[in-house]
């Protein structure tokens, strides 16, 4: 088993993300309860609430993103990847490299789905 680190960037990153874009409902039913909680103060309570049941939700699901990306998988593009982003260096930078090489191999060539299922009969 390889020893991979998982980037604090790429959690941290991730973190926000689920906070404000996967959890999106939370965080804005939080936001509209606390500026209603301006004028009436028991909003404020259920906005905070909210918030942080937006802000635990999204520790747990990046920490799952996080588990699952410690573990070893059978698919090869996958641990491709990994490896790809546990790199030393700017990982953003290793993501455009990785994402390049794949789109410029031709074995990674892009066929319609009537051409894919022409080859699969050939094959038979």
């Amino acid at each position: 088993m390889k020893n991979r680190k998982y980037p604090i960037s790429l959690f941290i990153f991730g973190f926000l993300m689920n906070v404000v874009f996967r959890f999106w409902v939370h965080f804005v039913l939080g936001i509209v309860f606390s500026v209603v909680g301006i004028f009436v103060k028991s909003f404020v309570n259920i906005g905070l609430a909210i918030l942080l049941l937006d802000v635990a939700l999204s520790f747990v699901e990046q920490m799952r993103l996080r588990q699952t990306f410690l573990e070893e998988s059978d698919d090869s593009d996958f641990e491709a990847f990994k490896d790809m982003m546990s790199k030393d260096g700017n990982w953003m930078e290793n993501v455009r490299g990785f994402l390049n090489d794949k789109i410029s191999n031709p074995d990674n060539e892009f066929k319609p789905d009537d051409e894919n299922d022409e080859d699969e009969e050939d094959d038979e």
